[in-house]
């Protein structure tokens, strides 16, 4: 059975722009090699932290929303558990999208 889910990566805002685009490159890779499918993503851009995280104050926010079967969400985050440049990251699952994901649009 295929879910929704929405990721919410925290990435460190001091990195440069390539290494940055790397780190969501790593991202999409990951959720593609084990089997999911990308529906959308945004960038948030750069926010002030609530408390510092590993001694940064700013982090980068960047959403997918993406299709996987429930099985492979754990394999998914195994990526990313020790990689130094993802902050925190946080999964839900989600019943639906909102509308303008639905669409199946593929944004940045």
């Amino acid at each position: 059975m295929i879910r929704n889910y929405e990721f919410c990566f925290l990435i460190r805002a001091d990195l440069p722009e390539e290494e940055f685009n790397k780190e969501v490159d790593f991202i999409e890779r990951s959720i593609l090699k084990e089997g999911g499918e990308i529906v959308k993503k945004e960038n948030w851009g750069r926010k002030t932290l609530a408390y510092p995280i590993r001694k940064k104050e700013e982090a980068i926010y960047y959403l997918f929303y993406i299709k996987s079967a429930p099985e492979n969400i754990s394999k998914i985050e195994s990526n990313f558990y020790r990689r130094e440049n993802i902050l925190r990251y946080l999964i839900l699952q989600r019943k639906k999208f909102k509308e303008t994901v639905d669409a199946g649009t593929i944004s940045e």
